[in-house]
């Protein structure tokens, strides 16, 4: 007698003469769904909240050095508990995106820092003319953020750079212009493009430069002449962002960054 083999074939029953047991054969396995979606993901407080923080770092709000509100004052804003808020910060921190403070309190992490700087910092050591390089990159960064600055610039941002040369016209009258409050001026113009990626790039920059300069900080700019130029420079580039004129300010801040790399020349000489 004889027996059959039943198996499917696109969803129809075909009958098959064999030679010895009767079998049926699995259907074979359902198309799994296209990847149309994805598994709904339930997110705790404390990851809503640090996504609300990761925004407003992102939108500048609050930049590189700045520091958060307390656990206390963010709890009341975002409407959230304490230990809510304390599980965000911590899981921000874990990201590299803020950093916890001696005393107490969390600060906005360059973001950029720890991929950049290091090894930059290692070209410097080993070879001291990099800086020239650097300057040279900072002098093609910073004519793009002057012009950006006049553009977008606040009456905040205004008032603080006019405070910044305010404070450059007491130190020439007194003798020097500080490396500190040049150093603000052009962080400040930085933060006057509204451009958050470019601030912690250049927040990289002007460390590695107060690295490399440092040492030779005594011999640069040392004549009244050239003091009398960086004060010179600047309140030409203070202007042009305070009218709003993104040419002039590209200007002025070109004058100034080959004046800077004309100098450093004299003290890396090729």
């Amino acid at each position: 007698m004889s027996t059959y083999l039943f198996y499917v074939r696109e969803n129809k029953l075909t009958d098959r003469m064999a030679s010895s047991n009767y079998l049926v054969m699995p259907e074979p396995p359902a198309k799994p769904l296209d990847p149309l979606f994805r598994p709904i993901k339930l997110e705790r407080v404390a990851e809503k909240v640090a996504n609300q923080l990761k925004q407003v770092i992102g939108d500048s709000v609050f930049k590189v050095g700045d520091k958060l509100p307390s656990e206390r004052e963010l709890a009341e804003l975002m409407g959230v508990s304490r230990p809510s808020i304390r599980e965000a910060l911590q899981l921000l921190e874990v990201q590299g995106i803020i950093q916890t403070v001696h005393g107490g309190g969390s600060v906005v992490r360059n973001l950029t820092a720890q991929a950049i700087r290091p090894p930059i910092e290692m070209f410097l050591e080993q070879d001291g003319r990099r800086v020239l390089e650097l300057a040279e990159v900072r002098a093609c960064m910073e004519a793009w953020a002057a012009r950006q600055a006049a553009a977008n610039r606040t009456e905040a941002e205004v008032q603080a750079l006019r405070g910044f040369v305010a404070e450059m016209e007491q130190d020439f009258e007194s003798g020097e212009i500080g490396f500190e409050v040049d150093l603000k001026f052009h962080t400040q113009i930085a933060a006057a493009t509204h451009n958050t990626i470019y601030l912690h790039l250049m927040d990289n920059i002007y460390e590695l430069l107060q690295f490399s300069i440092r040492v030779h900080r005594e011999e640069q700019f040392v004549t009244r002449e050239a003091q009398e130029a960086i004060l010179r420079h600047h309140q030409n580039i203070f202007l042009a962002v305070e009218r709003g004129d993104p040419d002039a300010a590209e200007t002025a801040m070109k004058e100034h960054l080959l004046f800077v790399i004309r100098d450093l020349k004299k003290l890396f000489p090729s």
